[in-house]
């Protein structure tokens, strides 16, 4: 008897320490995703003092908002996200011109909404890009390459007045 008492509690010992494995490697589990979390909730809170990545995204839809639905509209009211085609190319060629008409361009980004006299003055590029990826129109001066840039896509369809033809096509306004 008392060889069975031994085999018996040295297989009851075997399986405990099977257990002892799995709730070791399970709670080394739960602790490293605990330390991830921290890590990354830490590192979430000091983003928003290290970029202003946000203000140059909300500064761009806001841009392109006034563009679709306020400046660039038909004469005659259409459905949203309709423009009249001769307001784009008047745009994007006299407005937004910076190199020939600096006055004009600063007038344009005021009334954008993205240039005060109380805080930070942006710049503006629009681009036009059909649906299969070609660009039409692009006006503003040219995009930074190391600076936090701020991007808005919106699909548009463009109406020619005179003809009444149209075509949709993409708008990227880009804000810094």
């Amino acid at each position: 008897m008392k060889g069975l008492k031994t085999a018996s509690h040295e297989t009851y010992i075997r399986n405990n320490s099977a257990q002892m494995t799995i709730d070791y490697i399970t709670g080394m589990g739960i602790f490293l995703i605990a330390v991830a979390f921290v890590f990354q909730f830490i590192y979430g809170l000091f983003i928003p003092l290290q970029s202003n990545s946000e203000i140059v995204t909300l500064t761009a839809d806001r841009a392109s908002t006034i563009l679709v639905e306020r400046m660039l509209v038909p004469d005659r009211p259409q459905a949203t996200n309709v423009i009249d085609q001769g307001k784009l190319y008047y745009f994007n060629n006299t407005k937004l011109n910076s190199r020939s008409n600096p006055l004009e361009y600063n007038d344009t980004i005021h009334e954008l909404g993205i240039s005060s006299p109380e805080t930070y003055t942006y710049d503006i590029n629009i681009s036009v890009v059909t649906l299969d990826g070609t660009i039409k129109n692009q006006s503003g001066p040219d995009i930074p390459e190391n600076i936090n840039v701020g991007n808005t896509k919106r699909l548009v369809r463009i109406m020619n007045s005179s003809t009444g033809s149209n075509e949709s096509a993409y708008i990227f306004v880009r804000v810094w």
